[in-house]
């Protein structure tokens, strides 16, 4: 399954690489994320996670980037 979130606070090619590293350090996560739009495509390989362990798992290991559905 895919899921498409918006995600604020991206600036440069810099924090986009800091958001996907984040998100694809989860296990059963791949995820590709674009800067211009500012989106995360992220396809879960087994069970699908919430937008909140998501965002935890960002706010962790990659800044402060808010992570939204679209």
């Amino acid at each position: 399954m895919k899921k498409t979130y918006k995600v604020d606070g991206m600036m440069c090619k810099h924090c986009r690489k800091h958001v996907e590293d984040a998100l694809n350090s989860i296990d059963g996560v791949n995820a590709v994320v674009t800067l211009d739009p500012p989106r995360a495509e992220v396809e879960f390989l087994g069970n699908e996670l919430s937008l909140e362990e998501l965002q935890a798992v960002v706010n962790e290991k990659a800044g402060n980037y808010k992570m939204s559905f679209l």
